[in-house]
């Protein structure tokens, strides 16, 4: 057995299967099998093209491995060996540092190995014994979760977690648009912060009917946390740390959001859920692809080489001499490709009926940055949407903003045409714009545009300073009188830990 573990080049492959193991037990019960599988084999598949590569060099597997796996647990670890030395001031965090540091040492170790005539027997048998002894730690945590699963630490209130929803069979049940706008602030916080005159989009939603719910403010700040309360009529419970929310506290709530109670409790009612959001419903997948790999496999893959210089440095990528084209148009426009494709999907639905009622749910990443085109409609350069500096910040919001009302428009009025007016419509915000003109005052992150359409016009339920945890129940206890009880106002100011563009 020694001799086998002295030879056999196991570790090349172990370190790729410890990787995805260790995020997988991590982060258990946040990611399928099937999209841990594809991750692993696409890791995998990169490990053996790479040492296919230097194999053709040495001509010698032991050495052609040593390499590799060199290469694979700096791309692999490198968030944690930069996290490291970033927090503990340590200059080599730096890419000018380390990434140079990283080519020397390799070119170094390639000239050894090639000029060496060892055979690194005892190395390979202590890689092959410390990753099959960090293996059968991560396995057994596996197994002792799925044996003893717990609940999942966020959690909705005990209302909507024990609550029945009962059929009305004598109420009307029109079709239920959600069109959610992000980051788009009420006209109100627009006028009060800015001096935006933003009346032509007011006077358009009130000529075609809808009630302006002009002091309508969410309960959180980010967008995850904010349509988890909103899709679940509830606030949220086991959130850690409200000043350093994690990468977890978005997964858990993509899993509330997967499972939410506005869903279920018309699917009670007897209506076809159909998604044109960039979430994952039950039963109704994301119709647009935000990476690569699946979304939740980033739990596992965010810590790896490629993610954090795509966050730290990925411009770089998109413009200037350094310009990838084709990842430029991928990549940074990919979010607008995405816009374009849902405001279509919701506008070809809106043509469509089969005899039930339909809920469709459409979100769109505006007027949230990047603001991919100004007030014309104009489409920025990579190089434009780099340069955007902090004090244009807000009036390039604005010019989105313009744009962004004339997409609106359309999809109200293609809507309104198709359905002859019969269908509910909410258009909202899931919460104001994130920029702050008074630091001791931050309730302007919270200030979200919201209009309501009802078919006969009753809005006496709806009051003008709602708070979103509350829409659903309102609309509810109007179109179904669900008698769903009324929460209390809360705002909940979250910080980000995690590079997340929500």
């Amino acid at each position: 057995m020694k001799e086998t573990f002295q030879k056999a080049i196991l570790f090349l492959f172990l370190i790729p299967v410890f990787f995805v193991a260790h995020g997988y037990n991590e982060n258990f019960g946040l990611i399928s099998i099937r999209d841990v599988c594809v991750l692993l084999l696409t890791y995998l598949g990169g490990t053996l093209l790479l040492f296919l590569m230097f194999f053709l060099f040495f001509k010698n597997s032991p050495k052609a491995a040593l390499v590799t796996s060199y290469i694979m647990c700096f791309y692999f670890f490198f968030g944690a060996l930069h996290d490291f030395f970033k927090y503990h001031h340590i200059l080599l965090h730096k890419y000018s540092i380390i990434l140079p540091l990283f080519t020397l040492t390799l070119i170094a170790t390639i000239v050894y190995l090639k000029k060496s005539s060892k055979n690194n027997s005892a190395l390979i048998l202590f890689l092959n014994t410390l990753l099959i002894t960090y293996l059968i730690v991560d396995f057994s945590g596996i197994v002792w979760k799925a044996v003893r699963p717990t609940a999942d630490r966020l959690s909705v209130y005990q209302f909507a977690r024990n609550n029945s929803y009962q059929p009305c069979k004598a109420c009307k049940k029109p079709d239920i648009y959600l069109l959610l706008f992000d980051e788009y602030g009420s006209s109100v916080s627009l006028k009060e912060r800015f001096r935006f005159d933003n009346s032509n989009l007011d006077s358009f939603l009130i000529s075609n009917g809808f009630d302006i719910l002009k002091h309508s403010h969410s309960n959180y700040n980010i967008t995850a946390f904010s349509m988890a309360s909103i899709l679940n009529m509830s606030y949220l419970k086991g959130i850690k740390d409200p000043k350093a929310c994690t990468i977890e506290d978005f997964a858990f709530c993509q899993n509330l959001i997967r499972k939410n109670e506005v869903i279920k409790f018309l699917s009670a009612q007897g209506y076809d859920i159909i998604n044109h959001s960039v979430f994952e419903l039950a039963g109704s997948p994301s119709e647009v692809d935000q990476s690569f790999l699946p979304l939740k496999t980033k739990l596992i893959s965010d810590r790896t080489l490629w993610e954090y210089l795509q966050n730290d440095i990925g411009w770089e990528f998109y413009t200037g001499r350094f310009k990838v084209k084709w990842l430029a148009e991928k990549l940074l426009l990919r979010d607008h490709h995405n816009n374009n494709f849902l405001l279509g999907q919701v506008k070809k639905e809106s043509a469509l009926y089969n005899g039930r009622p339909r809920f469709i749910y459409g979100h769109f990443y505006m007027p949230h940055p990047p603001f991919f085109c100004d007030s014309t409609g104009r489409l920025r350069t990579s190089e434009e949407l780099k340069n955007l500096q902090k004090k244009d910040y807000a009036s390039q919001y604005l010019q989105y903003v313009q744009y962004t009302n004339t997409k609106i428009k359309e999809l109200i009025q293609t809507i309104k045409q198709n359905t002859h007016g019969t269908a509910v419509i909410v258009f909202m915000g899931d919460h104001g714009f994130r920029q702050t003109t008074n630091p001791g005052n931050l309730f302007n992150y919270f200030q979200n545009q919201n209009a309501v359409y009802f078919p006969g016009h009753d809005y006496a339920a709806l009051p003008d300073s709602i708070c979103t945890v509350n829409e659903f129940r309102i609309i509810f206890n109007t179109m179904f009188d669900a008698h769903l009880p009324l929460l209390n106002d809360s705002t909940i100011f979250l910080t980000n830990t995690y590079k997340f563009s929500q």
